[in-house]
C-alpha cells in the first residue's frame, strides 16, 4: 500500500510538472513573438541590449519607437528577443512591442510613402510663354533675355522665333526638344530637370523624427542656391519657396498632390504656397505649438493672401527660398513677418 501511494504521488508530480511546462510553453508562444514581425513599435519604454542574453544594456528608448527586425532569437533559459537591423536586441514580449506596418500619418492626412515618389506631369514638356522654372532659366540665359526673373516673357518668345528662323526650325516661339538641342543643351537635361524627385531618406521602420530629419536634410542641400521662381528640381539648381518645400517633403515621403514639382513650372503655379496652405490633407497647428519640421506660411503684408512658405527648424529659425537665395533666417524678419499659420506634415 505504501509503495502504491508513492507511485501515485510520483505520477501526480510528473503530471503537474508536465502541465506546468506545457503552460509555460503556451504562455511563451502567446506572450512573445516567435516568428519575425518585420517591423515593431514600442508600446512603452524598453531597453536595447548588445547581446541576446540581455546582459549588456545599450540604450533605453521611449514608447512609439520603431525598429526593423531581422530575426527572433531564443537562447536556452531565456525569453525570446528580437534582433534589429542595427545588431541590437530588444524584448519580443508583446506587452512591450507590437507588430506594425511602420510609421504612418492618420488616414485623413497625407500618407507617408515608402516607395520612390514618381514625377507627376509630362516629363519633357515644351516650354511656352508664361512658363517658369529651370528650363525657362536656361532658355532665357541662352537668348540673353534673363534679367533675374525666370518667366518666359514676350522678349524670350521673340528671341526664340528669331533663333528658330536662323536654324531652319519650325518657327513657333516655343521650345520643344528639337529647339532645345539646337540651343546646345543636352537630351538628358531635357527630361532629367522635369523628372527629378528627391530620393526617400526615411524608412517605414523609422519614426517621426527621422522623417523630419530627412525633409530638413534635403532642404539644406539647396543652401546658397539662387531663388528661381517656379523651380523645383535637383539641388544643383535653385528653387522658389514652395519648390524647396515640395522637394523636402518628397525626401520625407510625402507627395502633396495635386501640387507637383513638374507643374510648378507651369503658368499660374508659382504660388503653390497657396495650394499647400489650402490642402485639406495637412494638419494645421496653433502657432504657439510649432515644432521642428512644421511648415510656416506667411501672408502678403496688408492682405490675407498667402505668398510664402518656409520650413521651421526650431529656435525661431526657418530654412527658406527667398530672394536672392536659399538660406536660414529668423521666423520673422523685415521682409516677411505676417504669419498665416503652421502646418504639420508629419503627425
Amino acid at each position: 500500500m505504501k509503495n502504491y501511494k508513492q507511485l501515485v504521488a510520483m505520477i501526480s508530480a510528473t503530471f503537474i510538472l508536465v502541465f506546468a511546462l506545457t503552460g509555460m510553453t503556451t504562455q511563451a508562444s502567446t506572450d512573445y513573438y516567435t516568428t519575425n514581425p518585420k517591423i515593431i513599435k514600442t508600446k512603452r519604454a524598453v531597453t536595447y541590449y548588445r547581446d541576446p542574453a540581455k546582459l549588456h544594456p545599450d540604450q533605453k528608448v521611449s514608447a512609439n519607437h520603431f525598429a526593423k527586425i531581422t530575426k527572433v532569437v531564443t537562447l536556452d533559459g531565456h525569453a525570446p528577443v528580437l534582433k534589429t537591423n542595427t545588431g541590437k536586441y530588444v524584448t519580443a514580449n508583446k506587452r512591450f512591442v507590437v507588430k506594425t506596418s511602420g510609421y504612418q500619418n492618420p488616414k485623413q492626412y497625407y500618407q507617408v510613402q515608402y516607395h520612390q515618389i514618381k514625377p507627376h506631369g509630362q516629363v519633357g514638356y515644351t516650354v511656352k510663354r508664361h512658363f517658369e522654372g529651370i528650363k525657362t532659366w536656361y532658355i532665357m540665359r541662352k537668348m540673353g533675355t534673363f534679367t533675374g526673373y525666370d518667366k518666359y516673357n514676350q522678349a524670350t518668345y521673340n528671341a526664340v522665333k528669331r533663333f528658330q528662323r536662323r536654324h531652319h526650325l519650325k518657327v513657333t516661339g516655343n521650345v520643344n526638344e528639337q529647339t532645345w538641342l539646337k540651343m546646345g543643351f543636352s537630351k538628358n537635361a531635357w527630361t532629367s530637370i522635369d523628372r527629378y524627385i528627391a530620393p526617400l531618406k526615411a524608412h517605414a521602420w523609422n519614426g517621426r523624427q527621422a522623417h523630419i530629419a530627412a525633409m530638413i536634410h534635403q532642404a539644406y542641400r539647396y543652401m546658397g542656391n539662387p531663388y528661381l521662381v517656379g523651380s523645383s528640381s535637383s539641388p544643383k539648381y535653385g528653387t522658389d519657396c514652395s519648390g524647396l518645400v515640395m522637394q523636402a517633403l518628397y525626401a520625407g515621403g510625402i507627395n502633396p498632390l495635386p501640387t507637383s514639382s513638374i507643374h510648378h513650372a507651369y503658368p499660374g503655379n508659382e504660388w503653390n504656397s497657396r495650394n499647400l496652405w489650402a490642402a485639406k490633407k495637412f494638419k494645421h497647428i496653433a502657432y504657439a505649438k510649432r515644432q521642428r519640421g512644421d511648415l510656416v506660411f506667411y501672408y502678403q503684408p496688408g492682405t490675407h493672401v498667402i505668398w510664402h512658405v518656409a520650413i521651421y527648424l526650431g529656435h525661431n529659425r526657418v530654412i527658406e527660398s527667398w530672394p536672392p537665395r536659399i538660406m536660414v533666417q529668423p521666423i520673422r524678419n523685415s521682409q516677411r513677418s505676417d504669419i498665416a499659420g503652421i502646418v504639420r506634415p508629419f503627425i
